[in-house]
């Protein structure tokens, strides 16, 4: 399985604790979120979607989301995203 950061780390030579917080999350201009090492998903309704951290929570907030692939600890949701609220 390919982990983006990994790859990252591994180019750049930086620790993924660096990299990282236990978990990534990527943004692409509010239409998608990528997120490696979530460890469960909360809530999956077509305005909010809500994602247990192994320390946290994340909820996406917006319209017309929709969790276009979810493997074991990756994720992609779709939609136009409003907010990103970390806790």
């Amino acid at each position: 399985m390919f982990f983006l950061f990994d790859e990252i780390s591994k180019m750049s030579g930086l620790p993924m604790d660096m990299i990282n917080k236990g978990f990534r999350m990527i943004n692409f201009s509010n239409r998608a979120v990528y997120i490696e090492g979530y460890t469960a998903l909360i809530d999956a309704e077509p305005n909010e979607i809500g994602v247990k951290l192994k320390k946290g929570i994340i909820k996406l907030n917006g319209d017309d989301l929709k969790i276009k692939n979810m493997n074991l600890d990756t994720l992609l949701v779709t939609g136009d995203i409003k907010q990103i609220e970390m806790g």
